[in-house]
């Protein structure tokens, strides 16, 4: 596994960089040295939560992107390994699934690892099924296209995550095994090497899909549900009608 804090240094660069920000002004506006900025995104200085925060302020970071980076910078302070391999669903995670009425499936972030689907899923996300990824269905199955409206859109936010959240999380040759199928998609390298237009989107995930039965553009939120105890190593991911304050 990566080193955790190689992911942090990469990620604070790009956003600087991305951001039109030389270093000079990052330290204006965050309040830290350009002689500590420079040493945090070398890899060099391992950041304190305090400078995170200050960066992810100057740099406005998702909350998302947050969440996930100061988890990873104190991983170092725990002994358990990430796994590499999953556990068969429990019955009652499986009953939990079924039991929705809208579309749900049970994933693994930050790869898309599908792990189990329930009915409503299958309608609306055809072919995205148990042993196939997020990534690979919107990319490489012409039906994502016509399924997702703004698809551009939203697999830009998706490759977007998964570049940022799996290095220090994913084993490497799962990583590599990811973008090698993807990169067949001649949208991958422009997705896989820029940032979305508006990153923040990524923290209120809102999309458009075409309604299974009546072929009509639908809004939907998505809810990715963690489970706290006991712990999974997946999540529940399921799409509801967005309210109207959405």
């Amino acid at each position: 596994m990566e080193d955790p804090h190689a992911p942090i240094a990469r990620y604070l660069r790009e956003r600087r960089e991305s951001s039109g920000l030389t270093r000079a002004a990052l330290s204006e506006a965050a309040g830290i040295s350009p002689a500590l900025i420079q040493k945090i995104e070398q890899g060099t200085r391992v950041p304190t939560l305090e400078a995170l925060t200050a960066l992810f302020d100057a740099l406005d970071v998702p909350d998302v992107f947050r969440n996930h980076l100061v988890a990873l910078s104190l991983s170092h302070r725990y002994d358990e390994p990430a796994p590499t391999q999953l556990n068969d669903l429990p019955a009652a995670d499986l009953v939990l699934l079924h039991s929705l009425p809208h579309p749900a499936s049970v994933q693994v972030y930050p790869t898309f690892d599908v792990l189990a689907v329930n009915a409503a899923w299958e309608r609306f996300f055809p072919g995205l099924v148990p042993g196939t990824t997020l990534l690979e269905w919107m990319l490489l199955d012409p039906i994502s296209r016509t399924v997702v409206i703004e698809w551009a859109k939203q697999i830009h936010l998706s490759v977007y995550g998964f570049r940022v959240m799996s290095p220090g999380v994913v084993p490497q040759q799962r990583i590599d095994e990811l973008v090698a199928a993807c990169s067949a998609a001649p949208e991958w390298e422009h997705l896989w090497t820029t940032e979305p237009q508006q990153p923040h989107d990524i923290d209120s995930p809102v999309l458009t899909l075409r309604d299974p039965g009546t072929g009509a553009p639908t809004l939907m939120s998505m809810l990715n549900f963690e489970f706290a105890h006991p712990r999974r190593e997946w999540s529940l991911i399921t799409f509801c009608p967005a309210t109207e304050e959405i």
